[in-house]
């Protein structure tokens, strides 16, 4: 969890976790009440307005921290097993990275070539992703909103610093660019999730019945998308960002009847 990383112009600060250093930072917003958030780059506190200093709630709030920090170390351990220096994931198999001197996109023997100084060719890969993305998630939204019985007006593909996927009060749906690294399975799940809000916009009871009757064991889908969402943020420098990736705008398909399982 590298220190620059955390937001500009909040001084960086250390804790000791579990044997070693954890950087954080505060963040003074209008909230009633305070709130930690583990981001990848470190731990962000987050205090109303009033509050001075952050020791108490750190030191309230340290059996938490030791425990989230234990579980993130421990999934990156886990998912980091395969990866490399010179592999990225696409749908959760790690493609080979080759310098050459044009972009070569091969998923038969999961190879990718380019020249990593080429901007053209990054913007093209990066474009490439994107397009398989928002193919796999215009299945995946068009079948869960004919399940739920629900439209949706469009889908986006952005960067979030913070989520993997929201939907808006007018029907949109958001889904993080860094989706496109996880197993098909999650990328589905989130999809689901998402849907779901469109029938209801909060997370209580009818919420979770509804994603539980499409996935039974959705503790551990948003338990793998917790471990995930650290998982990914190596990959984050190596996608060129910018103007590059504009939003995807997809307008859904008519709702019809179809046979469960399509």
């Amino acid at each position: 969890m590298p220190a620059e990383n955390l937001p500009q112009n909040n001084e960086v600060k250390f804790i000791r976790v579990n044997g070693g250093t954890l950087p954080y930072s505060v963040v003074h917003r209008r909230v009633r009440n305070p709130r930690l958030e583990f981001r990848a780059e470190g731990l962000l506190v987050i205090l109303p307005l009033g509050w001075r200093d952050e020791t108490s709630l750190l030191r309230e709030k340290m059996g938490w921290i030791s425990r989230k920090h234990a579980e993130i170390t421990a999934a990156l351990e886990k998912l980091g097993g395969q990866a490399s220096d010179h592999s990225l994931p696409i749908f959760g198999e790690f493609f080979e990275i080759r310098r050459g001197k044009s972009l070569v996109f091969d998923p038969g023997r999961r190879v990718i070539e380019f020249d990593p100084a080429d901007n053209n060719q990054l913007r093209r890969l990066t474009a490439m992703l994107k397009k398989m993305l928002t193919e796999e998630l215009q299945r995946a939204v068009t079948h869960y909103s004919r399940r739920f019985g629900v439209n949706f007006e469009r889908i986006c593909i952005k960067r979030q610093r913070s989520k993997w996927g929201s939907c808006s009060g007018r029907g949109n749906l958001n889904f993080n660019f860094h989706l496109v690294h996880l197993p098909r399975e999650l990328t589905w799940y989130l999809a689901c999730h998402e849907v779901a809000h469109l029938r209801e916009r909060g997370h209580g009871k009818g919420f979770w019945a509804l994603v539980k009757s499409e996935f039974e064991n959705y503790r551990e889908m948003e338990k793998r998308l917790f471990e995930y969402w650290f998982f990914v943020q190596r990959y984050t420098d190596f996608i060129p960002s910018g103007k590059s990736l504009g939003p995807a705008q997809i307008k859904p398909r008519p709702l019809q009847e179809t046979p469960d399982g399509e």
